[in-house]
């Protein structure tokens, strides 16, 4: 995602009443009250319905109206340790969800856990019910969302042989659950490793420290 990063680019932009949004592009919290206004020209009095605020982080415009954000909020947290081709998918995931979406955002989550599946040693050109089945028997998802996988299983096996529109909640679960499922079986593990590291090192110069000055006493 490009962002305005260029110091000298500056938006003319006017007072609005403040708002607080997450940015779509840089998804940043922000209180803004520049940008353009969306005023009612029917009435005598200045009334401001909505408008396009520029977010404080990255310069870029939010459309705000009524209950309608543009670009929309993107659901769930960025990972990080996970391969290209998953991180790619995930972004696509998560962007085809701010945008309405849903369908998309669910084929392109399914497409995640079979990836994953795969690089955590499933078979490849299975099902993906048989990656949901290898993720569960391997242990790679918890025994309390038992509920939520079985679920998976289900809508899979209902839907195999028609296209089926899917709603902003099903699109949601499903983000959710890819992201705990890299969470867990790639990012946390890879944290925990750094951790390990940190911790040996301080003590392979505390033991050198000790060694010297045992020396130094003989």
């Amino acid at each position: 995602m490009k962002y305005i990063n260029d110091l000298n680019l500056k938006w003319a932009v006017t007072d609005l009443a403040e708002k607080e949004f997450t940015c779509g592009y840089c998804e940043e919290h922000n209180r803004s009250d520049k940008g353009m206004v969306l005023i009612e020209t029917a009435s005598d009095e200045y009334h401001q319905e909505g408008g396009i605020y520029i977010c404080a982080h990255c310069k870029m415009p939010t459309f705000l109206w009524e209950d309608m954000q543009v670009p929309g909020v993107k659901i769930g947290s960025k990972i990080s340790e996970v391969s290209s081709e998953i991180t790619t998918l995930y972004d696509e995931a998560r962007l085809a969800y701010s945008a309405g979406a849903y369908t998309g955002a669910v084929l392109l989550c399914q497409k995640i856990l079979m990836n994953a599946s795969v690089e955590l040693g499933a078979e490849p050109n299975l099902s993906f019910v048989d990656y949901v089945d290898y993720l569960d028997e391997n242990h790679y998802v918890t025994a309390k969302i038992q509920t939520w996988v079985n679920r998976l299983r289900l809508e899979d096996s209902e839907e195999s042989h028609e296209i089926a529109i899917k709603t902003k909640q099903h699109a949601a679960d499903l983000i959710k659950f890819c992201e705990m499922v890299m969470k867990i079986n790639f990012e946390y593990p890879r944290l925990l490793e750094g951790l390990q590291i940190e911790e040996a090192e301080p003590e392979t110069d505390f033991e050198n420290e000790s060694e010297n000055d045992f020396e130094s006493v003989f």
